[in-house]
């Protein structure tokens, strides 16, 4: 036996058993009291399992218990899966939805309500049973983009993914875009490799048609179209062309291979034209028709401003609507200004600046600069006779 006189005692027990104690308070005195004091000493118990499954292929995993314990048996077993799956069974099969690795944890209780846990490491990595890929088939016009939707499954980003699309292109995306640039039928290749080196492949038989596309193309005349030439011819330079659909946005279509179109206004206008094949493919080709706002202003040589209604005033003629600036001047042979304007319908009738002393008969220079209704620039300058 052994004594402990301190206020609270640590004592180790001999082994299993069970164990008597008399704690006493105060001894030797009236207020003396004494409590016993029983201890059950139960066997350890260790858990431990063991767990079983092909590593490359995708299938269940086995557990087994192999826990142990020193008296009585094991009545409950608590196991975590590590992906939020669980089971209370002795020795359960379970299935993984998503690669990885795992810390599987097992908690046995026996019948003395004694327990113990162990966690262990488990790499669940194996390749797809079946490689899935959408689309099944595919049949369409080149250029074609297509976006091949890998569904197989376990798999995720640590696995290594080869694609081979027949045409030298290749890919190492899980579920990759890819654009065929040719005509032709085309095998398709996908290799895949776990991180612990399971490796399967599948390779899709003629899986990809690309038909042919036609090629489209137009030019037109006048090739630099203005306010005063707003009728255009197209002509269709397209390949492998049967059907032809001009758009010209909303002034309207047409189904003409070589269409005239006359447009409304100055302006910038697209014009598509959508050639279709034999195999019903198509090609769009745009281009945009700038209707250009000209302006035309030509001065004349001479002029008479005597007062008969004929050729009284020296000013430009033309085309000038829109015009954003003007600025008109006229100079003697001294180079004395005797007039200027900034409105082009208001031209020189001889005197200075329109009300002073006549000018007499002779030459005089004149100038002129004014910007179109899009800002480019135009300057004009010459000689004009004045005539009495």
């Amino acid at each position: 036996s052994e004594t402990v006189t301190s206020r609270d005692a640590t004592i180790t027990f001999p082994g299993v058993g069970e164990y008597n104690g008399l704690m006493v308070l105060n001894q030797g005195t009236e207020c003396a009291d004494t409590a016993e004091i029983y201890v059950n000493v139960y066997p350890s118990i260790e858990a431990d399992y063991v767990f079983d499954y092909d590593t490359c292929i995708a299938g269940p995993v086995q557990f087994e218990d192999f826990s142990s314990t020193g008296a009585g048996a094991i009545r409950r077993w608590d196991w975590q899966f590590g992906d939020g799956g669980v089971d209370n069974a002795e020795d359960p099969s379970y299935r993984y939805s998503e690669p990885g690795v795992r810390l599987v944890s097992l908690t046995v209780e026996d019948d003395n309500q004694c327990t113990d846990v162990i966690t262990k490491r488990v790499v669940w990595q194996p390749v797809p049973s079946l490689i899935i890929v959408e689309p099944t088939t595919f049949i369409g016009c080149k250029p074609a983009q297509i976006f091949f939707n890998n569904l197989s499954n376990p798999i995720d980003s640590t696995y290594a993914i080869d694609w081979d699309f027949g045409d030298g292109g290749t890919s190492n995306d899980i579920s990759p875009t890819h654009v065929f640039e040719e005509e032709g039928v085309y095998d398709i290749k996908i290799d895949i490799t776990t991180p612990i080196g399971c490796f399967t492949t599948k390779t899709f038989r003629d899986w990809i048609r690309v038909l042919p596309s036609p090629e489209a193309g137009f030019t037109y005349t006048p090739e630099e179209p203005s306010i005063f030439n707003r009728e255009i011819s197209f002509q269709d330079e397209s390949e492998d062309g049967i059907g032809w659909l001009w758009n010209f946005g909303d002034l309207g279509i047409s189904f003409d291979r070589n269409p005239t179109f006359e447009f409304p206004d100055t302006g910038l206008y697209k014009v598509d034209l959508v050639v279709t094949n034999e195999t019903s493919c198509t090609d769009t080709f745009t281009q945009f028709i700038d209707i250009k706002p000209l302006v035309t202003l030509h001065m004349p040589t001479a002029f008479t401003p005597n007062n008969d209604g004929m050729n009284d005033v020296f000013f430009g003629a033309g085309y000038y609507d829109g015009i954003t600036s003007y600025e008109f001047k006229i100079f003697n042979r001294w180079g004395q200004q005797v007039f200027s304007s900034d409105d082009p319908e208001i031209g020189w009738n001889g005197r200075l600046n329109n009300s002073g002393e006549e000018s007499p008969t002779g030459v005089y220079v004149y100038t002129t600069e004014y910007r179109g209704p899009r800002g480019e620039p135009y300057a004009l300058k010459g000689h004009v006779t004045l005539v009495r």
